[in-house]
């Protein structure tokens, strides 16, 4: 039996009802990548005491963004909490953080407020989506999760760190999912 499309491409199907196809299968982060949807965000920072939001990420597109993996270190041991936030944030500086897409034939960048700064006030936390313990200082920690971070439009994360003193590098991944 075959099966034809609109177009005139034709399909098998087998006795048992299986399709018989040929097909290539890449990550779908890598097909994402090629449309220019997949960004590393880029920051540097050493907040200014305990318990401080050092990083927000508030999506103002039309798409979700995506966040898939956090890379980060610190020069002191602590605990860093990855949150979903509300409010308004007021900035001691307010620095836009570094936004580079990883398909360098790509001018997009994502439409988001992505801002680092040594003590970001204003926010509310509506609960604490992951933790990450960097026990050893200036190690890279990497949180991974499949399920993503989906920041729809209007919501927003934000990144506290525990410790009182010490600085934080950090690569954020970030897919805008209307690629």
């Amino acid at each position: 039996m075959q099966i034809q499309g609109p177009n005139g491409n034709v399909a098998k199907v087998d006795d048992e009802g299986r399709l018989k196809a040929f097909a290539v299968s890449e990550p779908e982060d890598k097909h994402l990548n090629q449309e220019g949807g997949v960004h590393s965000i880029y920051f540097d920072v050493t907040p200014a005491g305990a318990n401080d939001y050092f990083y927000y990420l508030k999506n103002t597109g039309t798409s979700d963004l995506l966040i898939t993996d956090i890379r980060i270190s610190s020069t002191v041991a602590t605990y860093i909490y990855y949150e979903y936030v509300s409010g308004t944030p007021t900035y001691v500086t307010g620095t836009d953080a570094a936004d580079t897409n990883r398909n360098l034939g790509s001018s997009r960048q994502l439409t988001a407020v992505s801002k680092y700064d040594t003590d970001i006030t204003g926010l509310t936390s509506e609960g604490v989506l992951f933790f990450d313990r960097c026990a050893t200082v200036d190690t890279r920690y990497k949180l991974s999760t499949t399920s993503n971070i989906i920041i729809p439009q209007g919501k927003a994360v934000a990144f506290k760190r525990e410790a009182a003193t010490g600085a934080i590098k950090a690569v954020v991944s970030v897919v805008d999912s209307a690629s």
